[in-house]
């Protein structure tokens, strides 16, 4: 029977959600980690000094403490100015990618049919996390450097001629970088490998195929959550050697560190297997929000550009 123009009216109303546009996940993507970045700043730099400074700090209260008595609450957001900048493009570069590249893997042998499989959602995700660390390096060094010793550089451009004069230019651009690709891959291709599956798990679960329930913004906030605490605990001790061979030489810190492998040896051999794992419960207190406050508002965005958010 033909349906009634109430009932084609109500249908108007709700159009199929369009297939996410590269760009449109790269502008979701930027604005969602840079509210959610704004939002746990004073986790960040917590995260960021026990990481730079093992052993300085009995705990994570301490290390709070010290940071509000020497810069005051301003301290607590030290570092956010140029932490979005970094991470409003490192993001959207990221998103964009794990489109572009579960379109790609979808299409080779990794995939079935021209749909992404398990083994090509984890490429892509990895190769997504790389794509994005290295083409916003030098953000992340200038950014490491001013959160963890405050008067270093007054800036961004600041950062950057300073290291160019002292270290060279390629200092800028591989410092570090090795090691953060070591923590990229695991980090990056666990976090969103991990969020696609909850979202595939969550639509698919006690429903006949072609009827997934929908994705919502607000059932991606444990989602987000769990992703990003599973990448951290997965690629932590390559953040460490990352993060320490950054900050090896500035603020008195002595020059140790050769490279990563050198730097993940010489933990385990000066402070035993678990100082690979030194600052991870900062990490993790500050990861559960952020990764729910920026998966949430990144798919609340793309419901507002009236995208598909399923993984």
């Amino acid at each position: 029977p033909a349906r009634s123009d109430f009932t084609m009216a109500r249908a108007s109303k709700s159009p199929p959600k369009k297939k996410n546009a590269g760009w449109e996940s790269a502008v979701a993507g930027g604005i969602g980690a840079a509210f959610s970045r704004t939002c746990i700043a004073p986790l960040e730099r917590l995260r960021m000094q026990m990481i730079a400074d093992p052993g300085k700090y009995s705990g994570m209260y301490e290390c709070i403490s010290d940071i509000w008595k020497k810069e005051g609450i301003a301290g607590l957001w030290r570092g956010n100015s140029i932490n979005v900048y970094r991470i409003a493009p490192q993001s959207a570069i990221g998103f964009f990618c794990k489109d572009f590249y579960k379109v790609k893997f979808g299409d080779s042998p990794l995939g079935k049919n021209g749909k992404p499989t398990v083994l090509s959602l984890a490429v892509s995700s990895s190769a997504s996390g790389i794509t994005m660390m290295t083409m916003t390096y030098p953000l992340d060094l200038v950014r490491t450097r001013m959160t963890t010793t405050p008067g270093v550089y007054t800036g961004l451009m600041d950062g950057c001629r300073k290291i160019i004069a002292a270290e060279g230019t390629v200092a800028l651009f591989t410092k570090g970088l090795t090691a953060a690709n070591m923590f990229a891959v695991p980090y990056y291709g666990t976090s969103f490998f991990v969020l696609d599956m909850m979202k595939r798990f969550y639509a698919s679960y006690g429903r006949e195929p072609g009827s997934e329930r929908r994705v919502t913004a607000v059932a991606s906030l444990p989602m987000g959550a769990l992703a990003n605490m599973t990448g951290c605990a997965v690629a932590f001790p390559f953040q460490t050697a990352w993060k320490r061979i950054q900050v090896q030489g500035l603020g008195g810190r002595p020059i140790r560190y050769s490279g990563p492998v050198h730097c993940l040896a010489t933990i385990i051999k000066e402070e035993g297997f678990f100082g690979l794992f030194n600052g991870l419960r900062a990490n993790l207190v500050k990861l559960a929000p952020t990764g729910a406050i920026q998966f949430w508002a990144v798919d609340q965005i793309k419901v507002w550009m009236g995208l598909s958010i399923k993984g």
